[in-house]
């Protein structure tokens, strides 16, 4: 029997085949939502940061596992090579790219244009593509749960902030930390600084250092990946000083540096965002996270650092942060 002979078996698959093609003229559309796939994560800092790389990552891996899919990841990849690293990933089999920040939308735009058959999802994100779906946290209210902390334990009425580059939802995050630092305490004075950078350690601690040694700042909020680090070591160096961490629980009740932890749950986002590949919905929306649902929230408060009473009360602001009515 040569290459092309057909058997009994297999005219009993094609006639099969045939007439459920006729029937069911959605079942390949069903079959393609039952395909695996493999997402792949690229990052300029590292997955074991501690804080927003870490979170990110570890998104990636529990949505994954849940679906039971492949899952892969580059991390301290340079800008200049943003591009290369979504084609690399691409090549290597990913069906699903995950960006972990508004900083990677030019790379991901072009990418997305000339690869309509990938997913991509990106955090932060305010795409309108049928391949794109953005994870957005309730920035506004992250900034409140950080600002609302530092304007209850702050002692010299000075609080500071350090971002990596003035994206939007950072510039959100800033407004709304001040604005309930103030609700807080009118005359409290806010710091701002940029590091330029996502990735560069010492440059937090440089930054962090400046602030406290030279302009009296005793809290921290930072939101920067990896400079966020070298802020927190500072802060430790020093000796004095409160940091106010994200997006995971970075901090204990008996820290002595941390005093809270403001959370995003990207775990949760993500899985939506692979639901939406799964039910074929996926593409052109934003998955949202907030403190309604639970997609933003409160971490572990050091005892050692935040007083009983300021504890109490700060759950109350909380949940009025979660209700919109913290801030009018």
């Amino acid at each position: 029997m040569d290459a092309y002979s057909i058997s009994r078996r297999n005219v009993i698959r094609c006639t099969v085949a045939a007439a459920c093609a006729a029937a069911l003229p959605l079942s390949l559309s069903a079959c393609a939502e039952e395909r695996s796939y493999k997402a792949g994560m690229f990052i300029d800092g590292a997955i074991d940061d501690g804080g927003w790389g870490e979170s990110c990552y570890n998104a990636l891996v529990s949505a994954s596992e849940a679906h039971q899919w492949e899952h892969t990841y580059t991390q301290h990849v340079d800008e200049d090579d943003w591009e290369d690293a979504i084609e690399d990933l691409i090549d290597g089999g990913c069906t699903i790219i995950f960006a972990p920040g508004a900083q990677y939308t030019e790379a991901v735009d072009q990418a997305a244009a000339e690869h309509e058959d990938i997913k991509f999802i990106v955090l932060n994100g305010d795409f309108e593509r049928d391949n794109v779906e953005n994870l957005v946290p309730n920035n506004a209210q992250i900034g409140q749960l950080a600002g609302a902390l530092a304007g209850l334990i702050s002692k010299t009425g000075v609080i500071g902030f350090i971002g990596g580059t003035g994206l939007e939802g950072t510039k959100e995050k800033v407004a709304n930390y001040e604005a309930a630092a103030r609700a807080i305490n009118a005359n409290i004075q806010v710091v701002e600084d940029y590091a330029d950078s996502f990735a560069d350690e010492e440059r937090g601690y440089e930054i962090a250092t400046e602030m406290v040694e030279q302009k009296n700042v005793d809290v921290l909020f930072d939101d920067a990946s990896i400079v966020d680090a070298g802020a927190r070591r500072a802060l430790y160096d020093l000796g004095r000083g409160m940091a106010i961490a994200q997006p995971n629980d970075a901090g204990s009740s008996y820290d002595q540096v941390i005093a809270g932890s403001v959370l995003t749950d990207n775990d949760m986002m993500m899985r939506n965002a692979f639901r939406d590949i799964e039910s074929g919905s996926f593409g052109n929306k934003t998955v949202t996270g907030d403190a309604s649902t639970g997609g933003v929230g409160v971490g572990t408060l050091s005892d050692v650092l935040v007083e009983p009473f300021i504890q109490e009360r700060y759950a109350g602001i909380a949940d009025q942060i979660a209700q919109g009515t913290f801030i009018g």
